[in-house]
């Protein structure tokens, strides 16, 4: 069987996506950010299905953004909405190293990155719904995180396809993570996307 022109494109976005973790100084197109966040939570139905798939159309994942080097943007912190595809910022520019601080490793991608893409999550409201599959919370907990990586996957392949370079990141402090971001409860923190131009 021969390959259509859409397979071919996948199957090559598949066989050079790698995780990148040294990147230039050189600044984020707008376009290629927004591009990367629609591709993570777009919507892309009027009833507010999105680019990953989330159980009962529950929708628990956000993105949040650490804006440090993106053309026409001040450098701060910012929230996506998937369903006009505009940022909003709501922070000022993070400390230098705090992203870091609040990590289990030293991992200085994320502070050279001239953004950081945060998954965030209502985790409560998931477990919530899903406790009638699993009182534990266990169930809920597992579709978010599902979720994440499907999200997670998606940019990957995004950053590719513009000729980015990126890589996600989960082992963090919570808690301390999510104060970082300035998240207020119950959204935390799941999965961290650092992106930009790879050395």
């Amino acid at each position: 069987m021969v390959d259509t022109p859409n397979v071919a494109v996948l199957k090559s976005l598949l066989s050079v996506r790698r995780s990148v973790r040294s990147f230039r100084e050189h600044p984020l197109s707008i376009t290629s950010l927004e591009t990367l966040l629609h591709a993570g939570q777009g919507h892309t139905s009027p009833d507010g299905r999105r680019t990953a798939p989330s159980a009962h159309a529950l929708y628990p994942l956000g993105l949040t953004v650490v804006v440090r080097r993106v053309q026409g943007l001040t450098p701060g912190v910012y929230t996506y909405d998937g369903r006009t595809g505009k940022l909003s910022r709501y922070g000022d520019a993070l400390d230098v190293g705090s992203l870091n601080s609040a990590a289990l490793g030293d991992e200085q991608w994320l502070e050279e990155a001239p953004a950081v893409i945060a998954i965030v999550s209502d985790r409560e409201a998931a477990i919530r719904h899903f406790a009638d599959q699993q009182s534990d919370g266990l169930r809920g907990a597992r579709y978010v995180d599902f979720e994440a990586g499907a999200v997670t996957q998606n940019m990957y392949l995004s950053a590719t396809a513009t000729g980015l370079g990126g890589v996600v990141v989960m082992g963090f402090d919570d808690l301390r993570m999510g104060k970082t971001l300035k998240l207020e409860a119950p959204t935390f923190p799941v999965a961290l996307f650092c992106v930009g131009h790879a050395l």
